[in-house]
C-alpha cells in the first residue's frame, strides 16, 4: 500500500494536468483487477488532504492548476486529451482521447507528458508569443479571465452578486469558464464563488460570514448547494453541522438528538455509531430530507460517561476484562482492565473508562481500570447504579470537588448576613413545604393580605454564594446539570455538604437567599415585583400531607398555628390558577406513580401519587416567581437562560383531535387553541380515558428546552418564563442567580457589558447541556421505576389480575393492574388472531367486530418478567366484557368461511381462465351443456346476482328476542308428503279449471301402475293430442288411484244394475262433507300451498265413500276406467309440461 501511494504521488507530480483513475492504473502498471485498491488509495489520500479531486480527476494539493486558454489549450501550452482526432503528420497515429483516458490503449498511445510536449501550442498561442492582456483583464499586473457572466462587461459585479474580499484572494487565480474550479476544495461549488466556505454554510449567495440566526433550528438553516458532477468527501451532498447527544441502540445503530430540542433525529449507521459511546455529546455532519436525516461523526464534544458497571472476569495471570451490563456498550466488546484484588470472578464492578474524549477506533475496543466492587450479579442496588451510570450520572464526586466543599463553612456568619446589601427577613414567618422524604429545601413562601390583593414572598436558597465561577464545584455542577431522584437514593448535582447542608433552608437556621417580593391583585395579575438578596430563617418544615390536613380542617399538632397562613396561600393559588386558565394555560392533570421501599431495601408496593391542593399551592407560587424574574430580565434586556416551550405541530394536534372525537369528545381539529385544549381537559376529568388522552396530548406537544432567547412558553401561555426557584438541583436556576448578581454588583457600564458579552457566548452551550442532562435524568428515573416494578412481580408469574387498558400500539396494548398500579404489555400475537391498529380511533381492531380501546376493563395473566430488559408481559383472558376464547371462536369461524369462499373463487377463476384461453386459441366459446349458456352469459348472470343480493345488516339480539316474544304462537302445519315436480306442474294447471262447489265429482276407477307406465310410454312416442279441459274430479283423482283399485278388487264381480241409483245417493250424502275442501280449493288460487293441501284431502274422502257403497258398481267402474285412461293419456311427457298446458288451454277455448 505504501509503494502504491508513493507511485501515485510521483506520477501526479510529474504530470502537468490532473489524472483520472484509468490513467493512473496504466501508469502504475497495475492489473485491471486492482482498480478497487487504487480507488481506495485515492479516496484515503483525498480524505487525508494530500489530493484534490476535480470531477473524476485528481491532482496533488499545492500544485498550480493549469488554466485553459481561449482555444482550448492549457496555460502551460499543453492541449487537454479530451478530443480524439487523427494526426495530420502521422496518419496511423491517434491523439489521446476518451478511449486512452479510460485506460484502453489505442494505436499510438502516449503518456500524458509526451502528449503535452508533442502538441504544445506554437506561435501566438504559446506563452512566449501570447500578447499581454489589456483593459479589463489586467489586475495587479497579471492576466485574469472573467470570473462569471456578470463580469464580462469590464466592471466588477454589483448589488447582490458582489463578492466581498476575503483573506487569501491576492495571488490566487480566479476560476475561468464554466467548469474551471481548480482552486476549490473537494465538495465545493455553486453558481458563484464560494471557495472559502465551510461545510454547513449555505445560502444561494455569499452568506458564509453571517452568524446563524438566534433561536433558529438546524432544519431552518440553508444547506450548501453543490454543482452536479462535483463530489467531495461527503459525496456531493448538501450537508450541515449539528450538535447533539448520541443514543446507541442495542442493535448497533444510533440516533443523534439535537441539543436545541428541535428538528429531526439524525440516523447513524452501525459503523459510525461504534466510534462513540452512548450519551456522548457529539458533532455530526448531516444530510438528507426532513424525517430521513443521516450523518457521520465529526468529533466528540463531551464524554459524560465516566463509570461503567459490568461483570469482572480474569484471563490468565496478567489480564482481565469486564463484560458491561449496559446493552448499548456490549457491541464495543469486553472492557480491558488490569487484574485487581478488589474483585473476584463473577463480581459486579464499576470501571472508570480511560478512552479519553476522542473518537473511538471500532477495532480497538474499550479499556479502563476497576474502581470498586458492587457485589454479586442480581443485586438491585448494583442494577440501579448501572442504570444511573449508563445515563452519565454518578454517586461519587471527584476529589477536588470534595476538597472545595469541605472548605465551606456550615454556619452563616454575621458578616455574610450583612454583606451584599442583604435584607434581614429572619422575623418573617417563611415556611418550607416539600415531600415526606425531601432533604434539600430550596424554597420558602409567605403570603399576606393587602387592600389591592396579596403580597407574596418567595425566598430561594442562594447557591451562587458558595458555587463560584472557575471552581471545580461549578464545573461538576455544569457537567451533571441536574439532580436525579430515584426511589431509593438521590444523585445530587452538588455534594451533600451543600445540597443538604449550608444551602438547604432548614428550619430555625440562618440561610442566605434570593427573594422575589411580589404584589398580586384580586384577578391574579402581577402589580409589582422586587428582587433582592436577603438572609432568612425558616419557621417550619411542613409536608404536603400536613398542609392538606390543615386545609381540610383536621387537627395537626404544631401546624394549626399556620392555618391562616395556609388559607391565604390557598386563596392566592386558586386566583392564580383561574387567571392562567383564562389566558389559555394547559393544566395536565397527570398522576404519578411512586415506588415505596421496604425496610429491607427492596420495593414493597407501587402507589399512585395524587395532586392535592397543597401541591398546587406551591406550584402556583413558584410559577409566579419564575414569571416575575423572567419579566425583569426581558425589561432590562439582560441575557439569561429561558425555559422555552414551542407551539405543537398542527398535524399532531389534528390526529389527537380525531382520537378525541372517536371517544365522543367535541374537539374541532381546525381550531385548536390553548383555551380549547384547557376546556377539553376539564371535560375529560373523571372519564376512563382521562389518563390515556392526557398522555397522548402531552406527547403531541413540543418538548420544553432551555435557550438563551425569550421566546415564550406555550403550555403556560406565558410571554416570558424561566427557572429561578430550584438552584440546588438545577443548573439553569443557578445561572439565573449569577446573572442577577452580575447586574446588581456592576462597577461601571463597561465592566458589565464585558461580563455579559462573555456570559452570552457561553449561555447557549450551557442551556444545551442542561437540556441534554434533563432528558437523561428523566430516562434514568423511568428505567429504575420499570426495574423495580418488574422486581415486585417476578415471583408472581402465572397469576391473574384485574387491569385497565392504558394504551394502544401497533404491536399490542398496555394494561395497568388495578391493585398494584404496574404497567405491562399484552402483545397482539398472543391474542391468537389478526389484529389491526386503527390510529384514528386509537383502537385495536379484532376480527368479529371486537375492539380494544383505552379505558376498557380486562382480565390478564402474568406470563413473563425480564429484569434485564425491564419488561413485563401479560396474556389477555377477557377484554371489554368478551372472553378471548369467544373472540377466537368467532375468528376461526370467519377464517373457515373465508377460506372456503377463497377456495371456490380460486376454482372459478381457474375455470374462467381456462375458458378464456380456449376462446383465444380456438375462437369460439365452450357451451355449458347443463345450463345451455356460454361462459360470458354465466359471468353476466353471476354479476347480476351479486348486484341483486340483499344487503346484510346486523340486528342486536335483544331486538330479535323482543319481536319473537310479541309475535302470536305459530300453528303447526300438516305434514304432507312432498310430490314430484311433474305432478306439481299438473296440479297447478288443473287448479285453473276447478268446478264450483255445487258440482259433485264422480267416482273413477284407478288405473294400475303397469298400465299407467305403458300409457306414458305411448304418449312419448305419439304426438300429444288436444284433450278436453280436465275437471276438478279428474285432477284430484290421480293421486289415490291405486287405493281405489285395491278397494274395487274386494267388491263382487257382478252387481245388480238397480244399485246404481243407491250408489249415487250415497255419494250425494257425502257431498256436504266436501264443502271445506271446496273452500280450500278456492283459496288455493291465491295460495298454492293451501291448494295442494286441499287437493290431497279430497281423494281420501272419496276412497272412504267408495268402501261404504253397495256391491254393484260395474257401470260406474267402467266409466271411471275410461276417464282414468284419458287422464293417463293426458299425462305430460318428459319435458312436455308446457306443450300439454297449451293444448288444454286450446281445447277449453
Amino acid at each position: 500500500m505504501t509503494d502504491l501511494l508513493q507511485d501515485v504521488k510521483r506520477h501526479l507530480a510529474e504530470s502537468k494536468h490532473p489524472l483520472g483513475v484509468k490513467e493512473l492504473l496504466k501508469l502504475t502498471q497495475l492489473h485491471p483487477g486492482q482498480q478497487t485498491q487504487l480507488k481506495r488509495t485515492l479516496r484515503d489520500m483525498v480524505r487525508a488532504g494530500d489530493l484534490l479531486k476535480e470531477g473524476k480527476r485528481f491532482r496533488l494539493r499545492g500544485s498550480q492548476p493549469p488554466s485553459s486558454g481561449g482555444d482550448g489549450s492549457r496555460g502551460d501550452g499543453s492541449r487537454p486529451p479530451f478530443r480524439r482526432e487523427r494526426d495530420e503528420k502521422s496518419p496511423g497515429a491517434w491523439r489521446a482521447g476518451p478511449r486512452e483516458e479510460r485506460g484502453a490503449p489505442g494505436p499510438g498511445a502516449r503518456t500524458p507528458s509526451e502528449i503535452d510536449s508533442r502538441f504544445a501550442p506554437r506561435g501566438r498561442f504559446s506563452k512566449e508569443g501570447r500578447p499581454e492582456p489589456r483593459g479589463r483583464f489586467v489586475r495587479e499586473g497579471r492576466a485574469e479571465q472573467p470570473r462569471s457572466r456578470f463580469e464580462d462587461r469590464g466592471a466588477e459585479p454589483r448589488g447582490r452578486f458582489a463578492r466581498p474580499e476575503r483573506p487569501g484572494d491576492t495571488g490566487r487565480s480566479a476560476p475561468q469558464g464554466r467548469f474551471a474550479r481548480d482552486d476549490r476544495r473537494p465538495g465545493q461549488g455553486g453558481r458563484f464563488d464560494r471557495d472559502e466556505r465551510r461545510p454547513g454554510q449555505g445560502g444561494r449567495f455569499d452568506r458564509d460570514r453571517r452568524p446563524p440566526a438566534e433561536g433558529r433550528s438546524f432544519r431552518e438553516e440553508r444547506f450548501v448547494p453543490r454543482d452536479r458532477g462535483e463530489r467531495g468527501g461527503d459525496g456531493g451532498r448538501e450537508t450541515l453541522s449539528v450538535e447533539g447527544v448520541l443514543h446507541v441502540h442495542r442493535d448497533g445503530y444510533g440516533f443523534v438528538h439535537p441539543s436545541s430540542g428541535q428538528g429531526d433525529n439524525i440516523f447513524l449507521p452501525p459503523q459510525e455509531a461504534a466510534r462513540a459511546l452512548d450519551n456522548d455529546r457529539v458533532l455530526v455532519e448531516a444530510w438528507g430530507r426532513p424525517g430521513r436525516m443521516e450523518g457521520r461523526l465529526v468529533r466528540v464534544v463531551g464524554r459524560l460517561r465516566q463509570l461503567v458497571v459490568g461483570t469482572y472476569e480474569t484471563r490468565g495471570r496478567h489480564s482481565a476484562q469486564v463484560l458491561p451490563s449496559d446493552k448499548n456498550l456490549q457491541m464495543q466488546g469486553p472492557i480491558r482492565v488490569p487484574p485487581t484484588q478488589m474483585a473476584r470472578d463473577g463480581d459486579l464492578v464499576k470501571v472508570r473508562l480511560g478512552v479519553g474524549a476522542g473518537l473511538l477506533d471500532p477495532g480497538e475496543g474499550l479499556y479502563g481500570e476497576v474502581a470498586g466492587s458492587l457485589g454479586k450479579p442480581g443485586d438491585p442496588s448494583a442494577e440501579v447504579l448501572s442504570i444511573a451510570y449508563s445515563q452519565g450520572f454518578s454517586d461519587e464526586f471527584p476529589s477536588e470537588v470534595m476538597d472545595e466543599a469541605d472548605r465551606i463553612h456550615t454556619v452563616v456568619s454575621e458578616e455574610e448576613a450583612r454583606g451584599e446589601d442583604r435584607r434581614d427577613l429572619r422575623s418573617l414567618p417563611l415556611v418550607t413545604i416539600d415531600g415526606e422524604d425531601a432533604r434539600d429545601f430550596d424554597d420558602a413562601v409567605y403570603a399576606e393580605d393587602r387592600s389591592e390583593g396579596w403580597r407574596l414572598v418567595v425566598a430561594i436558597a442562594d447557591v451562587t454564594h458558595y458555587v463560584r465561577e472557575g471552581t471545580a464545584l461549578n464545573a461538576e455542577a455544569l457537567r451533571r446539570a441536574t439532580s436525579v431522584y430515584l426511589p431509593d437514593r438521590v444523585l445530587p448535582m452538588l455534594p451533600e455538604r451543600l445540597s443538604n447542608g449550608i444551602c438547604s433552608l432548614r428550619p430555625d437556621e440562618d440561610r442566605l437567599c434570593m427573594v422575589a417580593d411580589m404584589v398580586i391583585d384580586r384577578k391574579g395579575l402581577l402589580v409589582s415585583s422586587e428582587l433582592y438578596p436577603a438572609v432568612m430563617r425558616s419557621h417550619a418544615r411542613c409536608t404536603y400531607n400536613e398542609v392538606q390536613d390543615v386545609l381540610d380542617g383536621k387537627d395537626v399538632p404544631h401546624r394549626n398555628a399556620f392555618k391562616p397562613h395556609f388559607e391565604r396561600l390557598q386563596a392566592l393559588a386558586r386566583t392564580l390558577t383561574q387567571m392562567r386558565k383564562e389566558r389559555g394555560a394547559i393544566d395536565f392533570n397527570l398522576s404519578e406513580h411512586k415506588v415505596v421501599m421496604g425496610e429491607d431495601g427492596l420495593p414493597s408496593r407501587m402507589e399512585k401519587r395524587e395532586r392535592k391542593d397543597s401541591h398546587r399551592l406551591i406550584e402556583e407560587c413558584m410559577l409566579a416567581a419564575n414569571e416575575a424574574v423572567a419579566k425583569f430580565f426581558a425589561d432590562q434586556e439582560l441575557p439569561s437562560v429561558y425555559r422555552y416551550h414551542g407551539e405543537p405541530d398542527e398535524e399532531k394536534l389534528a390526529i389527537f383531535a380525531q382520537m378525541a372525537q372517536a371517544y365522543g369528545f367535541n374537539l374541532n381539529a381546525e381550531d385548536i387553541t390553548p383555551k380549547a385544549l384547557n376546556t377539553f381537559m376539564t371535560q375529560l376529568q373523571g372519564h376512563p380515558e382521562e389518563r390515556a388522552l392526557n398522555q397522548l396530548l402531552l406527547r403531541s406537544m413540543m418538548q420544553a428546552v432551555y435557550t438563551s432567547g425569550d421566546r415564550g412558553h406555550y403550555g403556560l401561555a406565558a410571554e416570558y418564563y424561566l427557572h429561578f426557584t430550584s438552584p440546588i438541583r438545577r443548573y439553569p436556576d443557578l445561572l439565573v442567580h449569577r446573572l442577577l448578581k452580575a447586574h446588581w454588583n456592576r462597577k461601571g457600564q463597561k465592566r458589565l457589558e464585558a461580563h455579559l458579552e462573555r456570559e452570552e457566548r457561553a449561555l447557549e452551550d450551557m442551556a444545551a447541556q442542561s437540556s441534554d442532562r434533563e432528558r437523561a435524568a428523566m430516562q434514568a428515573e423511568r428505567e429504575v421505576v420499570s426495574y423495580y416494578a418488574a422486581l415486585m412481580v417476578k415471583d408472581r408469574v402465572g397469576e391473574e389480575f384485574a387491569a385497565t387498558v392504558a394504551g394502544i400500539a401497533e404491536f399490542g396494548f398496555f394494561v395497568e393492574l388495578d391493585e398494584l398500579h404496574i404497567e405491562g404489555l399484552v402483545r397482539a400475537d398472543t391474542l391468537g388472531f389478526g389484529a389491526r391498529f386503527d390510529k384514528a380511533l386509537l383502537a385495536l381492531m379484532l376480527p368479529g367486530g371486537f375492539r380494544v380501546r383505552v379505558g376498557q376493563k380486562a382480565r390478564v395473566r402474568l406470563t413473563s418478567v425480564n429484569l434485564t430488559l425491564r419488561r413485563i408481559d401479560f396474556e389477555a383472558l377477557e377484554v371489554g366484557g368478551h372472553t378471548v376464547k369467544a373472540m377466537q371462536a368467532v375468528e376461526r369461524q370467519e377464517h373457515e368461511e373465508q377460506r372456503r369462499q377463497t377456495k371456490e373463487e380460486r376454482k372459478k377463476a381457474a375455470r374462467i381462465a381456462r375458458e378464456r384461453e380456449r376462446q383465444e386459441k380456438w375462437g369460439k366459446p365452450r357451451v355449458d351443456t347443463g345450463s345451455e349458456r356460454s361462459l360470458a352469459e354465466a359471468e353476466e348472470a353471476q354479476r347480476r346476482q351479486a348486484a341483486d343480493a340483499p344487503e346484510t345488516i346486523e340486528i342486536p339480539s335483544g331486538i330479535i328476542d323482543a319481536v319473537a316474544a310479541a309475535a302470536p304462537p305459530e300453528v303447526p302445519a300438516e305434514v304432507v308428503p312432498v310430490p314430484s315436480a311433474g305432478f306439481e306442474r299438473i296440479r297447478a294447471l288443473a287448479a285453473l279449471d276447478q268446478p264450483s262447489e255445487q258440482q259433485v265429482p264422480e267416482k273413477v276407477k284407478a288405473v294400475p301402475p303397469t298400465r299407467r307406465k305403458r300409457a306414458a310410454a305411448a304418449a312419448e312416442e305419439k304426438p300429444t293430442r288436444a284433450k278436453p279441459p280436465a275437471t276438478r274430479k279428474q285432477a284430484a283423482a290421480k293421486k289415490p288411484a291405486a287405493k281405489k283399485a285395491a278397494a274395487a278388487k274386494k267388491a263382487p264381480a257382478k252387481k245388480p244394475a238397480a244399485k246404481k241409483v243407491t250408489a249415487k245417493k250415497a255419494v250425494a250424502k257425502k257431498a256436504p262433507a266436501k264443502k271445506p275442501a271446496a273452500k280450500k280449493a278456492a283459496a288455493a288460487k291465491k295460495a298454492p300451498a293451501k291448494k295442494a293441501a286441499a287437493a290431497k284431502k279430497a281423494p281420501a274422502k272419496k276412497a272412504a265413500a267408495a268402501k261404504k257403497a253397495p256391491a254393484k258398481k260395474a257401470p260406474a267402474k267402467k266409466a271411471a276406467a275410461r276417464k282414468s285412461t284419458a287422464a293417463s293419456k293426458a299425462r305430460p311427457t318428459k319435458g312436455g309440461a308446457k306443450k300439454m298446458a297449451a293444448s288444454r288451454r286450446g281445447r277449453k277455448s
